[in-house]
């Protein structure tokens, strides 16, 4: 898996890219780490490159979001494939982490 980071205005977006389980957990925390330095009040982890996430995973999002909450800073997920948002809602973690859409097209107008 690989992180890139991108921040402005006081939000970092995490790009994630690769099947985020057990074994990445150490970049994800290392990655966090560097960002408690840098004044940042809200992480969006964009999960659009990602094709699986384990339990391991599950798990460090949730702590993750707990340890922010606690210092009031937010995280949020956004545009997870169809199969790691099905992995999001049987584990429950939308419920606690705010997921962030793709964006949608906007409606054809209507004609008369």
């Amino acid at each position: 898996m690989t992180i890139t980071e991108e921040i402005g205005n006081h939000v970092a977006t995490l790009k994630l890219e690769g099947s985020f389980t057990y074994t990445q957990r150490k970049l994800f925390q290392d990655t966090l780490k560097n960002l408690g330095s840098k004044n940042v009040e809200h992480i969006i982890v964009d999960l659009a490159q990602v094709a699986f996430l384990d339990s391991a995973a599950l798990g460090l999002l949730m702590i993750t979001n707990r340890q922010l909450v606690a210092d009031k800073r937010r995280l949020s997920l956004a545009h997870p494939q169809a199969t790691v948002r099905q992995i999001i809602e049987l584990a429950n973690l939308h419920k606690t982490i705010p997921l962030i859409e793709s964006n949608v097209a906007p409606l054809a107008e209507k004609t008369a």
